[in-house]
């Protein structure tokens, strides 16, 4: 069903440009339906999705009407800071709209046209690159196919990161991977070419760009990079799974004081869901450009939804037209989702400070909440029973199912918004058998046969390089064999910590994207850790989450989490508990009774005796 929405003048709606935002969700005014309904049905989603590991904020507009403004999660787990809709978090790629609204404004005061070549603009351009033009970069059609990532740069490139004439040239240096304009790939460094470009047209650094001319003049006082003062308080540090904190944006993704250029222009600027709405209005009501710079901006350029550094797609159901960019960190943990349905006169944003298993979890939370509203189609979620900490708490310890794998029980607390929290339980899983539990209730034999395969070729892997045997781990598939440099980074560990004296493989789990891991405990002379290996298509593979995780091999990191599953359980009542994977659109239901686990699954119970 598609929703008509009642325009209604109220003196509690909100007011664009104001300081605070009130919500239907807690405002005393009169709603008319649908609106109410829709508030109360978004906040019962997100309120079920904290609790099964969603943290961040998320606004909603229909028209003058705030459907839900909130704040969910932790901003700060250690401190137990939890998000509200004043959290400031790194939008990450959502930055590229920016730059590109500073682009046009250029355009329009005739600084500049989005057909100059980049040789107007930048000195000793090598001639495979005389040909981009600014409009290749606005829509990631210039065939620059490399990029750099401040966090994981060698020392000597960070100091050029950190000089813009030198990147630019460092940039211009590498192959391109098509001629410009024949095809179309994603790019960072061609947004922070923009960034150069607006510079050096303007005269003013590109964040004090931003903040003369969109930010100041839309009321956006929680926007930027520098150029103001955060109170750690409000900003949310990144997490990813298990413990891993990767603390503040400028932890590890910043050089001090100085956004370095492999960032400037095309992700990391900090932001609320207030400021990204104002940003989004001002857009609308033609306050950053006029309204054909603005249509221009928005036209498709690039196969099927490529604009000026923005997106242009459709609903799968009933073609609903929206402008949109995401954002993502990775793996520092922050994502971020930005929609503006213009003929719906609907915006949504979405800020969110962690990943889980290599998934963004603002992907879900954007789509459920677009068909929750356009479509009044919920997700078929778990209750949330209100059960006391002390009651969970009973269940803690480690069951034993009769095959030998383990679960394992702990408790904790969710922030579920508006400072209130509940209880959940976490189950973990190791072995092959409780994993699967776990992800799927054992309803995925397919699955459950490669990860028993994929646990072999991990032990196979493992002895090879004990055994220094560059034969068997060439036999091994990896996107990259490098078998030799695999024994030699083997042999320099071994040489610091003692040689391997036991191998435990701890099981395979599924990412929340293409691939899965498998999970390994590995005990040397002098040293004991966890560690894994990444599988796409049956291949080792370096998964982006890994690349600043210490590492053995090229392919076996440090883990991040020592049990190879961990999933949020919310309580039905005080001994039946149930969770829901909202990346897979799974349930897995289980009890405690008489000091046993019991997994409910289709092909019926599965027990495992506490130990």
């Amino acid at each position: 069903m598609i929703r008509t929405w009642v325009t209604v003048t109220l003196v509690c709606a909100f007011v664009t440009g104001s300081a605070k935002i009130t919500t239907a969700e807690t405002s005393s005014c009169h709603e008319p339906e649908p609106a109410a309904e829709v508030t109360t049905k978004l906040a019962d989603y997100f309120q079920k999705v904290a609790g099964l590991g969603f943290s961040g904020a998320v606004l909603v507009t229909s028209g003058d009407k705030v459907l839900i403004r909130n704040g969910y999660g932790w901003a700060d787990q250690t401190r137990q800071i939890p998000v509200t809709p004043e959290t400031v978090f790194d939008i990450g790629s959502i930055t590229k709209v920016f730059t590109a609204v500073a682009i046009m404004q250029l355009e329009e005061r005739g600084k500049l046209s989005t057909a100059d070549k980049i040789t107007k603009y930048f000195s000793n351009v090598p001639a495979d690159k005389s040909a981009i033009t600014l409009h290749h970069l606005l829509t990631h059609t210039s065939g620059l196919a490399y990029d750099d990532f401040y966090s994981s740069a060698t020392p000597e490139v960070r100091e050029i990161l950190k000089d813009r004439e030198k990147f630019i040239q460092r940039i211009l240096s590498f192959p391109l991977g098509f001629q410009p304009g024949a095809s179309r790939a994603y790019s960072n460094s061609g947004f922070s070419l923009l960034a150069a470009i607006v510079e050096k047209l303007s005269g003013r650094p590109y964040e004090k760009y931003l903040r003369e001319n969109i930010l100041q003049p839309t009321g956006m006082s929680h926007t930027g990079y520098l150029l103001r003062t955060w109170n750690n308080r409000l900003v949310a540090r990144g997490y990813n799974d298990g413990p891993t904190d990767f603390g503040y944006p400028w932890t590890g993704q910043w050089a001090g004081k100085i956004i370095p250029w492999d960032l400037l222009g095309n992700g990391g600027l900090l932001s609320t869901v207030d400021d990204m709405h104002k940003f989004v209005v001002a857009l609308r009501d033609g306050k950053l450009l006029k309204e054909n710079t603005r249509a221009k901006m928005l036209t498709v350029y690039a196969e099927r939804d490529q604009a000026y550094g923005w997106f242009i797609s459709k609903t799968e159901k009933d073609s609903h037209r929206f402008v949109n960019h995401g954002g993502d960190a990775v793996p520092e943990g922050w994502n971020a989702d930005l929609r503006w349905f213009p003929e719906n006169n609907l915006i949504a944003i979405v800020l969110t400070n962690i990943r889980i298993r290599a998934g963004s979890v603002r992907r879900y939370a954007m789509n459920d909440l677009v068909d929750i509203v356009l479509f009044d189609k919920s997700p078929q979620l778990p209750d949330f029973a209100q059960v006391q900490g002390s009651q969970l708490r009973q269940h803690e310890g480690t069951y034993r199912l009769p095959s030998g794998a383990l679960f394992r029980v702990t408790s904790t607390t969710a922030a579920v918004g508006a400072g209130t929290t509940k209880p959940v339980l976490v189950i973990s899983g190791r072995g092959q058998e409780a994993i699967d539990i776990l992800f799927s209730g054992n309803e995925t034999p397919g699955l459950t046969k490669l990860s028993l395969d994929l646990n072999e070729k991990t032990k196979a892997y493992i002895e090879a390089l004990r055994n220094n045997d560059v034969e068997v781990l060439k036999k091994i598939p990896a996107e990259d064999s490098a078998a030799e440099q695999a024994v030699k980074d083997w042999s320099d560990f071994v040489r610091a910590n003692g040689h391997l004296t036991r191998i435990e493989i701890l099981g395979t789990s599924p990412l929340n994207q293409t691939g899965v891991q498998t999970f390994i405990r590995l005990e040397f002379g002098k040293t004991a850790g966890f560690y894994h290996l990444t599988w796409r298509d049956q291949k080792l593979h370096v998964q982006a989450e890994d690349t600043l995780q210490p590492k053995i091999t090229n392919y076996l990191r440090k883990s991040f989490v020592i049990e190879p599953l961990n999933l949020p359980f919310l309580p039905q009542s005080n001994i039946d508990f149930a969770t829901y994977d909202p990346f897979k659109a799974r349930t897995i239901k289980i009890s405690f009774v008489n000091g046993t686990l019991v997994a409910h699954t289709k092909s019926g119970d599965i027990v495992a005796k506490k130990i």
